[in-house]
């Protein structure tokens, strides 16, 4: 049993994820309390479905446009070093954006400035972030690592909506962003303390000749196309829902900003729930039925969510959306990982980041728009729907799903996992 315990945290056992995981538990939280508050801004500020959806849109827009350098440049540069860059620029602009609300100065145009801003520094973020893990950890540990990072992520996700409702109540606002800014310095910390050895020189292609080469090489990778595939359809059409959340939380459930705080949160919770689980599965069994098990969940939980008028339903509806989301993401970001070679991970990375988020500013104003016509329980309704379909149709063309796996990849020997530990 202790051993069993052991392998849903293996990847701990590596003194610069741990140190990552730390720093990373911190600011999350300062994160998840800044994007709730900032979708109430939001509602406050415009009172409009309209501008939840075009906030949502800006945010991400970045990543639509700017992936491709990014992906290029996760490749050539030092990741340590860009990791600092990035979280910098953000604790930066929530500075600014926390010291415009305290004065009252805010206006949406500005708002809107501010997200596009911190959106691009996000795009560099996602592929540096993401294909610097298996640095941290090594192939063997990379799924759990992919797992246990998820977990985190979602564990502040549930506090973080949760503090920042009971915060817009108690003491206003501008103390949400002032306090994702003191969360930065966690992971700054963390990242100063690490020790690396010295990063390989990078083949310095062109521009175009470095996506020439990733896109030629997931061409003779059915598997990969598949997993890509899939989760375009999900990130569309179903992902973006969480800008809508503050509008049925408002005016379909009946609640206010705690309200919303405790649907992010539950959310959050099954996520996390689903990433502990993921953890230890992953290390043992194959991972597709992981993969579609996580994708009709979350389409489920997303089409209960539709149906709900009751609050603590729409809390058992997102709840079981959060588990099956991070089942999904998790599996697939460990699956793209694991297929690809060491130089072509951060163009894969920054092509999966163009996917999840980068694709989101159509899903949410495609959501946004149905909403402002129809409702947002229609618009859940009809984003779920439209995602199962797609993702049917993709399943039936692409009979391969069944043997999907993990490349390259040896489970490592139970008994050798404890002796591995760095002090």
């Amino acid at each position: 049993m202790a051993l069993q315990r052991f392998e849903t945290f293996a990847a701990l056992r590596h003194r610069n994820f741990r140190l990552f995981f730390a720093g990373q538990s911190v600011s999350l939280i300062g994160t998840w309390m800044q994007s709730m508050a900032q979708s109430w801004l939001v509602l406050i500020l415009t009172n409009s479905a309209f501008y939840l959806g075009l906030i949502g849109a800006l945010q991400t827009l970045p990543i639509l446009l700017f992936s491709f350098v990014a992906g290029v440049v996760a490749d050539r540069t030092n990741k340590l070093r860009l990791l600092f860059i990035t979280q910098s620029v953000a604790m930066l602009l929530a500075l600014v954006l926390g010291a415009l609300v305290a004065e009252q100065a805010l206006r949406i145009w500005v708002l809107c400035v501010l997200v596009f801003v911190a959106g691009t520094a996000f795009a560099f973020d996602i592929p540096v972030r993401q294909s610097f893990i298996i640095e941290l950890v090594g192939k063997e540990d990379l799924p759990n690592a992919i797992a246990l990072n998820s977990t985190m992520f979602n564990a502040t996700r549930v506090a973080g909506p949760a503090t920042a409702g009971f915060l817009i109540a108690s003491v206003g606002m501008a103390n949400c962003f002032f306090l994702n800014a003191a969360s930065f310095l966690a992971v700054l910390l963390a990242l100063i303390l690490m020790q690396l050895p010295p990063a390989r020189p990078a083949n310095h292609l062109s521009f175009g000749r470095a996506w020439r080469e990733l896109f030629d090489y997931v061409s003779g990778k059915r598997e990969l196309q598949l997993i890509l595939g899939l989760m375009t359809a999900v990130s569309v059409f179903a992902m973006p829902y969480y800008v809508l959340l503050p509008l049925m939380a408002r005016d379909i459930l009946g609640t206010g900003a705690k309200g919303y705080g405790w649907l992010m949160a539950s959310s959050g919770l099954g996520a996390f729930l689903g990433g502990l689980f993921l953890a230890r599965r992953l290390q043992r069994r194959p991972p597709m039925p992981s993969f579609l098990g996580g994708l009709l969940l979350f389409l489920l939980g997303l089409l209960g969510l539709s149906l709900c008028r009751n609050y603590y339903l729409a809390l058992a509806a997102l709840f079981v959306s959060g588990f099956g989301m991070v089942t999904q993401l998790s599996t697939g970001n460990s699956l793209l990982q694991l297929n690809v070679p060491d130089e072509l991970r951060g163009r894969l990375m920054s092509l999966f980041g163009l996917i999840i988020v980068g694709f989101a500013p159509a899903g949410s104003l495609f959501l946004g728009t149905v909403a402002h016509y129809l409702g947002p329980c229609l618009a859940f309704a009809v984003g779920s729907l439209l995602a199962a379909i797609s993702s049917g149709i993709l399943l039936w063309r692409y009979p391969e799903w069944r043997t999907v796996g993990f490349s390259d990849l040896r489970p490592p020997k139970p008994e050798s996992l404890p002796a591995e530990v760095e002090l």
